[in-house]
């Protein structure tokens, strides 16, 4: 520490002094003596060390104001029909109960508050918890706040659904049972209802998948489906969207005899209705055509499925269990993990593998029965 001074034009002497803050080297002036330019030098070091210089504040900001930053940068990573969700959470359930609040001001409890308050209201409250951790982590980031306050949360367990939509896929008995009613039910009227059920039953594609499918798509006679293509939620409504879930959605299935004689009989059904309607030739190119000759909504199947499931008095599923259905009983099948990914258009093997950890009541009691039977024939030879 070196305390120099200068001679002013009134004659007084001012004092000053370099000093080095936050790393910077910055000058410090106008103190009236030496012992005033000392103890400043000396505040100035021991706020340095506290980090109490204004340098070293961060800027207090609302949480409203970075969530803002953070929609933006999310509307870039994900798809959107994900932002949409994403956007409604917070619009909903986020940006009012953090209306006013700086990010600073939310301590562990009252986050854990938060979190209760949420369960108590929604049975998938974790999406919305998880936006605002997101949020938070942005501002550990940026220096807004020291630690995430949701770090260390207690999540409370879910509270039961209140859905008919009671189980999660159907086993091999129950899927027969559904695509048996399917058939009786749409035979006559709405074909097309029974092809999608199938499809899915029999490819494991996605809801949004089967709905984007147009003819061109279908080659009957190598008996093929190729998908590139969803149907996703935007803000101006439902789209086809040509960019994939993952990478791996874009694939060519190769379909079983039957699935192609289903798919064979409802091109030519559709073929007379718009003849019956004076058309020369189908003026819709859609497997699935809606009453407007465009793609089906994505919450028409729903529909579809809790009408067949109560025809054949069976609990209904959601129409992403038809997946898990086929993911099942390719498991018990024996198809192969690799093929298995292929079919689902999986990215990630891991996300394959863990329909492998699943398995059905049944296989679980077949299971017990084997191993038991195996420990009971080795001690029944130990004991002869």
């Amino acid at each position: 520490m070196k305390i120099r001074n200068k001679t002013l034009k009134n004659g007084l002497k001012s004092y000053y002094f370099r000093i080095v803050l936050n790393g910077k080297p910055t000058m410090k002036s106008g103190f009236i003596s030496n012992k005033e330019a000392v103890n400043a030098y000396r505040a100035y070091k021991i706020a340095e060390a506290h980090g109490e210089l204004e340098s070293q504040k961060a800027k207090r900001i609302k949480f409203n104001e970075l969530a803002k930053e953070w929609l933006a940068m999310k509307a870039k990573d994900v798809r959107p029909s994900t932002y949409k969700k994403i956007e409604e959470h917070y619009k909903l359930h986020i940006q009012p109960y953090f209306k006013g609040m700086y990010l600073d001001e939310l301590t562990p409890i009252k986050a854990q508050k938060f979190v209760n308050q949420q369960a108590v209201q929604f049975v998938r409250y974790d999406w919305i918890v998880g936006i605002v951790s997101q949020i938070y982590q942005k501002a550990v980031q940026y220096g807004y706040v020291k630690a995430n306050p949701f770090a260390n949360v207690d999540k409370p367990k879910h509270k039961k659904a209140l859905s008919r939509d009671t189980v999660k896929f159907y086993d091999v008995e129950q899927l027969r049972r559904f695509l048996n009613s399917a058939y009786q039910l749409y035979n006559k009227d709405h074909y097309n209802r029974y092809l999608f059920f199938r499809l899915l039953a029999f490819t494991g594609m996605r809801k949004g998948e089967a709905l984007a499918l147009n003819w061109g798509d279908v080659d009957l006679a190598n008996k093929t489906l190729s998908i590139s293509k969803t149907v996703v939620t935007v803000d101006s409504g439902e789209v086809i969207s040509n960019e994939p879930k993952t990478k791996a959605s874009n694939r060519l299935m190769t379909l079983d005899d039957d699935t192609v004689a289903v798919l064979a009989e409802w091109k030519l059904r559709q073929h007379e209705l718009y003849q019956a309607l004076g058309y020369s030739s189908s003026p819709c190119e859609y497997v699935f055509n809606s009453e407007v000759n465009s793609f089906v909504s994505l919450g028409k199947p729903r529909q579809w499925c809790r009408a067949v499931a109560k025809a054949a008095d069976l609990s209904p599923i959601i129409i992403h269990g038809f997946r898990h259905t086929y993911a099942t009983l390719a498991v018990q099948s024996g198809m192969d993990i690799k093929q298995l990914q292929y079919q689902l258009g999986h990215n990630d093997v891991h996300t394959t593998l863990q329909i492998y950890a699943e398995v059905t009541n049944k296989q679980k009691t077949e299971t017990a029965k084997i191993f038991a039977n195996f420990v009971n024939e080795s001690n029944i030879k130990s004991n002869i």
